[in-house]
């Protein structure tokens, strides 16, 4: 395990955390130097023995740079697999594996038994490889219409990953007037579960059930990924088709998630979306401070014309690596073993759920939907989730992919 002191991961490993920390070069360097070799390293060794799917998660194995590998997930391959598509396509010299077999599951996956929103996954992907896929699957998930417009579909997770891939594909001449269509209505199913003033989505639809509780948990809270996904969603909408409402309603997101960065740089887990304040501050997930949150404000600066307002923001997520006083003396990235782990968080790891989550803090969140009071404990102290999901990596990939297409369009 390696929870050992470090004295500056970045640095360490040949990023830069110093007075130009906010520039786009040491943003750039950070990646390159750091995350990229560490996601390059570990993706393909997270890749299951038959070869065609990807683990659900990661731990160390029995030596040094050693994995042990736990379950599936054809989700986590499509992510894991966008990422190194999108790393291949800015750079035609990297040696990347092409991963075939897993992409001739994914398709049939998203054909079939496939969330609606996983297929838009699957769908960006296949552009982003320039596969002939992507315009049947577009078809196919086209007349999935009605399994989205079901009362009680409506995550906001899901919906802003098929308005992703929905936006690619019009983007690329595919599926005419009535794929469009579809990606306008999708869109705007979706921005029902934004909050007009903070410009903060929810979990989910507001929709009537039994569960009062959790209807209003729903309703009223949204994770850090509920920012996240619709953002870029509808960022590429706004680039795909120039719709206005589209990428105001991407830059309401970014902006106020931006301002409620923590003091370290840290991008907190639940919101409560009408009051726009944090209300479950932990777990600390690394995923978000070198991939999710990156990738989500190069989204919205390719769509709003390349503005570099959310420079800063990037470095301080990726600063919080070396500087974080949530167990600042433990390491987060193995560089060995190709992974970077999971979080900090309150609770042990083995006492907690897929949340990362104990029953004190799953408290928390229920008294949150209702009372939506913010989190204010201090934030020292917790443990290290040691475990890495293949997604994490594939992210990685694309925030720098992003970052360097967002460089690049600066001029």
């Amino acid at each position: 395990m390696t929870t050992e002191a470090t004295s500056s991961e970045l640095t360490r490993r040949g990023g830069t955390t110093d007075s130009r920390a906010g520039t786009p070069a040491a943003i750039r360097a950070a990646f390159a130097d750091t995350f990229v070799p560490v996601a390059l390293r570990g993706l393909p060794r997270m890749l299951r023995e038959r070869g065609d799917v990807f683990c659900f998660k990661a731990y160390a194995g029995e030596g040094p740079a050693e994995l042990a590998l736990e379950g599936t997930s054809e989700r986590y391959g499509a992510m894991s697999l966008l990422g190194l598509a999108a790393q291949a396509r800015l750079d035609p010299r990297a040696q990347l594996p092409a991963f075939d077999a897993v992409v001739d599951r994914l398709d049939a996956w998203a054909r079939g038994p496939a969330d609606p929103g996983d297929a838009g996954l699957v769908i960006w992907l296949h552009l982003l490889r320039g596969d002939d896929r992507a315009e049947s699957l577009a078809q196919r998930t086209l007349e999935r219409r009605d399994e989205v417009f079901v009362p009680t579909y409506g995550e906001s997770m899901e919906l802003g990953c098929l308005v992703a891939g929905l936006a690619e594909a019009v983007r690329a001449g595919i599926g005419g007037p009535a794929l469009r269509g579809f990606l306008d209505d999708v869109a705007e199913r979706l921005a029902a579960n934004q909050h007009e003033q903070t410009g903060l989505f929810s979990f989910g639809r507001k929709v009537f059930r039994k569960n009062l509780h959790r209807a209003r948990v729903d309703a009223r809270l949204g994770s850090f990924a509920s920012q996240v996904y619709p953002t870029i969603g509808l960022s590429l909408l706004a680039r795909a088709t120039g719709d206005e409402r589209a990428l105001q309603r991407a830059r309401a997101c970014a902006q106020r998630i931006a301002a409620l960065q923590g003091p370290a740089g840290q991008w907190w887990w639940i919101y409560h979306k009408g009051r726009a304040v944090p209300v479950v501050r932990f777990p600390v997930y690394s995923v978000h401070q070198d991939a999710m949150g990156p990738m989500m404000l190069c989204a919205a600066a390719l769509a709003d014309g390349a503005t570099d307002r959310y420079d800063d923001a990037i470095a301080r997520s990726l600063e919080w690596f070396d500087d974080r006083p949530e167990l600042p003396g433990a390491g987060m990235i193995d560089a060995e073993r190709g992974v970077v782990w999971r979080a900090v968080q309150h609770d042990d790891p083995a006492s907690t759920g897929r949340l990362g989550l104990g029953g004190g803090e799953l408290a928390r969140l229920g008294r949150a939907a209702w009372f939506g009071t913010a989190d204010e404990r201090p934030l020292a102290g917790g443990f290290v989730c040691q475990e890495c999901r293949p997604y994490h990596l594939g992210w990685i990939l694309l925030a720098d992919a992003l970052y360097r297409e967002l460089c690049a369009a600066r001029g």
